[in-house]
């Protein structure tokens, strides 16, 4: 029998561990933010948990490619899959810069 996804959570090493909880902490927030919406609280509180979330998942973005950028590093930076790696990485931190255009 297949193990459910959260039955793998204690083979992951502490950094993942660390992610996965970060990650379920902003899915808590996201469905009280539903709450809020479903119970009709004021917009500017729903405004200011959704930002609160925007910026938890930002967070958890930087720690992940943060992780994966000194892993390529460990790994010897000056072979082409890496070199390509660190530059996914780099355009990822670029995509998740907020956009000015509103």
């Amino acid at each position: 029998m297949a193990k459910k996804l959260t039955e793998h959570i204690d083979d992951l090493p502490e950094e993942r561990k660390a992610i996965i909880n970060r990650l379920r902490r902003i899915e808590g927030q996201l469905r009280g933010i539903q709450r809020m919406i479903i119970e009709e609280k004021p917009c500017v509180e729903v405004l200011t948990q959704l930002s609160a979330a925007r910026n938890a998942m930002q967070q958890a973005c930087v720690e992940i490619i943060k992780k994966n950028m000194y892993k390529c590093i460990r790994e010897n930076t000056n072979t082409d899959k890496n070199i390509e790696e660190l530059e996914k990485l780099v355009s990822a931190l670029i995509n998740l810069a907020p956009s000015t255009n509103l």
